[in-house]
């Protein structure tokens, strides 16, 4: 963690790693957050920091795939979800909160570095989106990446 602080603090400032898990008991290092990227795999870890950003009115973006493995080669989806103080109900619909099985496609294929990759890259861009860096006009809330059909779907718009 520190070494990742060290490695990004000669290009940005502010940085401050905390080598702690998220839990009900530590929530409050999210207070002076202007903006949070949601990247846990537990689904169950998810919801007490999704409720507290939302009461908090801070926005962040979770995001998380779907992969299968299907005769050798990888299928599935990407999924980016910003929740912001204008638009927030959608999340529970797109956001799993189970916890599932470790999923073989996922903890041993060498692929998912690079569709890591580019969900990050997707939540990025919404954020960038978000705080006015790139001309939104659809102003969506959820986008799933369709890997086989290299397909962006968008949906949940706020209410105009």
């Amino acid at each position: 963690m520190n070494y990742y602080a060290e490695l990004y603090g000669a290009m940005r400032k502010n940085i401050e790693p905390h080598a702690v898990h998220l839990d009900p008991a530590n929530l409050h290092l999210l207070d002076d957050m202007s903006f949070v990227f949601i990247c846990i795999d537990s689904g169950a870890a998810k919801l007490p920091i999704f409720e507290k950003l939302q009461a908090d009115g801070i926005p962040f973006v979770d995001v998380g795939m779907g992969i299968q493995q299907v005769d050798d080669k990888l299928l599935g989806i990407l999924r980016v979800t910003a929740s912001t103080p204008d638009k927030s109900e959608h999340v529970k619909d797109r956001v799993s909160l189970a916890d599932g099985a470790e999923d073989a496609a996922y903890s041993t294929n060498i692929q998912i570095a690079d569709l890591n990759a580019l969900n990050a890259s997707l939540a990025v861009i919404k954020w960038k989106k978000l705080f006015g860096f790139y001309v939104d006009l659809e102003n969506e809330h959820s986008s799933n990446y369709t890997l086989d059909g290299n397909i962006i779907n968008n949906s949940d718009k706020p209410k105009s």
